[in-house]
């Protein structure tokens, strides 16, 4: 092992001429690096934070690991876009730099998360039934589309309410939560029913 120090920065340096490594510790921050001739990767370890940083030559991607949560990130600098995956909970997480949008996976449900910050929207989609859903910030409506029939539901949070339309039929339905009425509009006849739970009253206004 070849070593050698800077007596201006303090920084020590050594080299391994059997493998051709290159090492480094700067005893100001205590980081350490180094460097692979084989592969070209270079490393550096922070003892402050204990995270690991690795860089690969051959795509650019830098990589980053923090022990205290298990988390690991990387960069990728062809596209910018930036990953996380958790193995706590098997969450893998992506950002895309030209539209801002975050993205989750979960692989214990299946279900993608995405966040738009244009608009503050959030989506999830279920692979295992195919629903997608939505949130709208500005008005807190959430949304569900139910892709095996077709129908759209709304949920309004200022009043309760709920709806859902059947594209197959172009029937109409809302539900008052401050009566539990049921109703129903029929744009084919332009028929309004509505259904009363509590008395089981049903009715059809033309």
């Amino acid at each position: 092992m070849l070593t050698a120090s800077d007596p201006a920065t303090g920084a020590i340096y050594a080299a391994d001429p059997l493998t051709g490594a290159t090492y480094a510790a700067d005893p100001a921050t205590g980081v350490v690096c180094a460097s692979d001739p084989s592969t070209g990767t270079a490393y550096a370890a922070d003892p402050a934070t204990g995270v690991v940083y690795a860089s690969d030559p051959s795509t650019g991607t830098a990589y980053a690991a923090d022990p205290a949560t298990g988390v690991v990130y990387a960069s990728d600098p062809s596209t910018g876009t930036a990953y996380a995956a958790d193995p706590a909970t098997g969450v893998v997480y992506a950002s895309d730099p030209s539209t801002g949008t975050a993205y989750a996976a979960d692989p214990a449900t299946g279900v993608v998360y995405a966040s738009d910050p244009s608009t503050g929207a959030t989506y999830a989609a279920d692979p295992a039934t195919g629903v997608v859903y939505a949130s709208d910030p500005s008005t807190g409506t959430a949304y569900a589309a139910d892709p095996a029939t077709g129908v759209v539901y709304a949920s309004d949070p200022s009043t309760g309410a709920t709806y859902a339309a059947d594209p197959s039929t172009g029937i109409m339905y809302a539900s008052d939560p401050a009566t539990g009425i049921t109703y129903a509009a029929d744009p084919s006849t332009s028929a309004i029913y509505g259904v009363d739970p509590a008395s089981g009253a049903v009715w059809q206004a033309a």
